[in-house]
């Protein structure tokens, strides 16, 4: 398997772990067995957004890197 094809299935998953931690930090089922769980998350939550993002641009460079001939 080429290497351009190891970096789209990282970022493949990388999107999939996103979409998953997304659903579980804001499930009913999990909002409801703690009912403190949504208050002061904010900070929380960004930093963990922004190192989804940082994850994401870094595996686009090597992945437009490796496309260039």
């Amino acid at each position: 398997m080429s290497m351009v094809y190891m970096v789209g299935l990282v970022f493949i998953i990388m999107i999939a772990g996103l979409a998953g931690t997304l659903t579980v930090g804001w499930s009913k089922a999990n909002r409801s067995e703690n009912a403190g769980y949504g208050s002061g998350t904010g900070k929380k939550w960004t930093r963990l957004g922004l190192l989804y993002a940082l994850c994401v641009v870094v595996v686009l460079a090597v992945f437009l890197a490796l496309l260039k001939p």
